[in-house]
């Protein structure tokens, strides 16, 4: 093995590896971030209410949203809208048809 590979000085910590070559003459392969898993949100619509209600809420209880029912829903990832879409039924879940990627 090499000295860069196996540090042979006690307590010694290893080097920090970079994905990043330091003389940039290399780029990153596009295929790095592919795996990487990111959180999708859809934005149905929202609503204000006192916090004297909001207490009261419990099972059963329904909140109206500003919103349509056939209204565009938002598609976010990390709170940055993305596409547009529509509600649909995907066996017994909901689903995000997409209409628009933002641009």
């Amino acid at each position: 093995m090499s000295a860069d590979i196996l540090n042979l000085e006690p307590d010694a910590k290893p080097k920090p590896q970079s994905a990043i070559p330091p003389n940039g003459s290399e780029k990153l392969s596009p295929k790095l971030i592919e795996t990487v898993d990111v959180r999708l949100e859809t934005y149905l619509g929202a609503t204000g209410m006192a916090i004297a209600a909001l207490r009261e809420l419990g099972a059963g209880s329904v909140i109206t949203l500003d919103a349509a029912l056939n209204e565009v829903v938002e598609l976010r990832l990390n709170g940055v809208t993305i596409a547009h879409g529509e509600l649909v039924a995907v066996g017994d879940k909901f689903g995000v048809r997409i209409l628009a990627m933002a641009p």
